[in-house]
């Protein structure tokens, strides 16, 4: 019985790591920002976050010539309330700058660099140390200007700086394109500049006023930008400080660019002072007639010419309503070499990001440290009581019901190589925290990571709930049966599992002892999470030094086996613990996946028995491959965003009218999402290349409409095409609109080409009627 059980141990562990690895490739296309986003998240999320940011970009001097050094700026201003990330890459939602054209010029730097240090928290939902600007931001890079250079038009620098813009809700990930080059222009605005902005080609009842004029307290030095806001009677503004919560938005002033100027006041005065006033529940602070707010600058001594660029946004209203807010840019003086800032109404220029950055405690505290090596072991103990990690608990804990009565140098042997296997986790990630600065929790930011351990963790349970046994001493499934002994390789194996899963777990004390030992020296940190292994480790090592405490276990029997179908269910649950983890619109094709292993794993435990002929055996393992692997394709496939999608317009009847009239062709699909057979005609008729082309071609409008949850308007069409169910295709022809081309159930693409064709080919009708196609594959 030697070979089938040799056999039986290969096949199924290579099915094991099969079913890992295939969860790779589809891991990593995870990571492709190109993924189809099924639930709109971050269209959403961008136009409801408030999440808009200021970007401004320059390459300065501007009169720089060959050999002279230009420096590349973006400063970004973001909203109250935000946060964006440093550049550090060691964390998934860095902010990243990709340079695709630099002409003319050579990079002396190697990266960009920030204006002011990031201020560092550790971040729960992570479980690390993150980096994080709020306010505002300035990135720079330098770069030489090249000796072939005869021009300044010669020099131009194109980019795309790719970020995340976060609030209390959410975060969203953008991209912004950018380019910048050398004019050799002048660039002057005149001193003082009067507008009364539009909407619509319609004059606001406002005339705003902007002026760099000597500041009466010291002309000499002080220079002061003045911003005068004239408004109608009737019509009020809002305060700087106004509170957004109080109906009212407040006025809101950003400064760009200044050249020959430092800023020596911390924030805009007002004169009048605002009134304080009470509508209704609302308080609100106001302006009315007239407005002034002021800003003192320094001259700076070797400055030429003198400049500022920058925006006014403001809301008014009157008695009856409220005009949305209304952006108006400005620019006075000399702008030629004037440099990026990040100055808004109620800051200070490079106002300190870090003034409650933590504390920490010196390492030479010989009795901080100790108080910290205390509260790390009691943290590593208390992980073995945690949700991630008590199904593999569970497993280890079977393990010692079955070494009751072995020898005690085994004992001791499988507990120490399972203690190994936590401390050899421990001192990788410890290393990790050193030299990448990933920290805690760190490998569950990654996609790829999750995909993977949902995979192993699900194949975990499918074992525990008797859908198959792992043949590998020691891991899981022999261990409640009693059939094999453990084997020093599956302790340490379970070891280390118990410590993966363990990361995304955070039990009392780790927080702040964590964030305390990746700011010490490396030596510290190793020891801080060597005892922190050795915590959790300490049980295992106790039952190794004292085996006789596992006598006071229970003895064998039923017990364990349902024990082990309890922990089964519990893995599950880790199962979908980690797949909150991922994007939304990952889960259902993780899903497919873990239904491609189910499929053949199942297989592999119920197709055949032990006693069954090698031939049957082989034939049911190679076809259990072969259905996983299609399975596990299919779901990787799901992953992937069409690049042949139409552009579809929500069905609407109106808009229907309005396009039958205008003489255009009208593809409507009847779908919902629960319609396989829809998404099936989505996948390999509609969403296709040649359909796409088509489209495009003959200018076809292509509606949706979504059936997947209960709609009176489509159900009321759908009876009028005599259809009781879907999928239904209807196209109206641009010539004759009211003689639609129906195509029932499933059918091909060549059927719908046919469709189209006849549509847009099809003369002036004489008289209506309805033209229904049938395809060949239609039921």
């Amino acid at each position: 019985m030697k070979t089938p059980r040799r056999f039986l141990t290969a096949s199924v562990t290579v099915l094991t790591l099969f079913a890992a690895l295939a969860c790779v490739p589809f891991a990593l296309q995870a990571q492709n920002n190109n993924l189809a986003d099924f639930f709109d998240q971050k269209k959403a999320a961008a136009t409801e976050a408030g999440v808009k940011t200021e970007i401004n970009v320059s390459l300065l001097p501007q009169d720089a010539k060959a050999g002279d050094t230009v420096t590349l700026s973006i400063a970004v201003i973001l909203p109250e309330g935000a946060y964006t990330y440093s550049t550090n890459p060691t964390f998934g939602g860095a902010t990243r700058f990709k340079i695709e054209d630099a002409k003319g010029l050579t990079a002396i730097d190697q990266h960009f660099n920030a204006d002011h240090p990031p201020k560092t928290v550790f971040e729960p939902l992570f479980m690390k140390e993150v980096e994080k600007y709020s306010k505002h931001v300035i990135w720079s890079r330098r770069y030489k200007v090249n000796q072939d250079v005869t021009s300044p038009s010669q020099v131009i620098i194109n980019g795309e700086m790719d970020y995340q813009v976060c609030n209390a809700d959410r975060c969203v990930a953008l991209q912004h394109p950018f380019s910048a080059m050398l004019t050799g222009k002048q660039k002057t605005a005149p001193l003082s500049l009067t507008v009364v902005p539009e909407r619509r080609s319609k004059p606001d009842p406002v005339e705003l006023s902007f002026a760099l004029t000597p500041a009466s307290s010291n002309p000499e030095k002080l220079v002061q930008l003045k911003i005068t806001m004239k408004l109608d009677k009737s019509f009020h503004t809002f305060a700087l400080d106004q509170d957004k919560t109080q109906a009212g938005l407040p006025t809101h002033i950003e400064l760009f660019k200044l050249e020959g100027l430092k800023p020596v006041s911390k924030q805009f005065s007002v004169n009048p002072e605002p009134t304080q006033e009470t509508h209704g529940e609302y308080d609100q602070r106001t302006h009315y007639d007239e407005v002034t707010w002021t800003r003192d600058f320094e001259r700076l001594p070797d400055a030429k010419a003198i400049g500022v660029e920058g925006k006014v946004k403001y809301q008014i209203c009157n008695e009856g309503s409220c005009r949305p807010p209304l952006p108006v840019e400005f620019q006075l003086g000399s702008l030629t070499n004037a440099q990026p800032v990040a100055m808004s109404s109620l800051e200070e220029l490079k106002s300190s990001d870090s003034d409650d950055d933590l504390i920490i405690a010196s390492t030479g505290d010989n009795q901080s440290l100790a108080s910290y090596l205390f509260f790390a072991f009691l943290g590593g103990l208390i992980l073995n009581v945690m949700p991630c990690v008590l199904p593999v608990v569970a497993i280890k804990v079977m393990s010692f019901v079955q070494q009751a009565g072995e020898s005690r140098t085994r004992i001791f042997a499988l507990n120490i190589f399972y203690s190994l296997g936590v401390l050899t986790v421990f001192l990788g990630l410890a290393s990790l925290a050193v030299f990448a600065g990933l920290g805690w929790g760190g490998l569950f930011q990654s996609t790829k990571f999750n995909i993977i351990m949902a995979c192993i963790v699900y194949a975990m349970g499918l074992s525990m709930l008797g859908v198959f046994e792992i043949p590998v001493p020691g891991m899981v499934g022999s261990a409640a049966s009693g059939q094999q002994k453990e084997g020093l390789t599956g302790a340490f194996l379970t070891g280390i599992l118990a410590t993966l899963l363990a990361t995304p777990c955070s039990g009392p004390f780790l927080g702040p002892v964590l964030a305390w030992s990746v700011m010490q020296t490396p030596g510290i940190t190793y020891l801080v999470w060597l005892v922190m292994g050795l915590g959790m480790a300490s049980p295992y090592i106790i039952f190794s030094v004292f085996p006789k405490a596992i006598n006071y276990l229970p003895k064998p029997g039923m017990w364990m086996v349902r024990f082990k179908e309890f922990s089964g269910i519990i893995l599950m649950g880790a199962v979908i613990f980690i797949i909150s983890f991922l994007d939304e619109s990952l889960t259902i094709p993780v899903l497919i996946i873990l239904l491609g292993i189910t499929t053949g794993l199942w297989m592999i435990g119920s197709l055949y028995t032990h006693n069954s002929s090698i031939q049957k055996k082989m034939t049911v393992r190679v076809a259990a491959l072969a259905l996983t692997v299609g399975i596990g394709l299919f779901g990787y496939s799901m992953s992937q965003k069409s690049t042949n999608d139409l552009p579809w317009v929500p069905f609407n009847v109106a808009e229907l009218k309005k396009l039958r009239t205008e003489n255009k062709t009208v593809l409507i699909d009847f779908s919902a999402e629960w319609c396989l057979t829809c998404k099936t005609n989505e996948k390999f008729a509609l969403n296709t290349s040649e359909t796409l082309e088509m489209i495009k071609k003959h200018n076809v409008v292509p509606m949706y409409a979504d059936y997947t949850d209960y709609s009176p308007t489509i159900k009321e069409w759908l009876d009028k095409f005599q259809s009781v169910s879907i999928p239904l295709t209807v196209i109206f022809p641009a010539n004759r609109p009211n003689e639609p081309i129906i195509i029932r159930d499933l059918y091909t693409q060549s059927t719908l080409l046919s469709a189209l064709q006849e549509a847009v080919d099809a003369p002036p009708a004489e008289k209506s009627a309805k033209r229904e196609m049938v395809s060949t594959t239609a039921h």
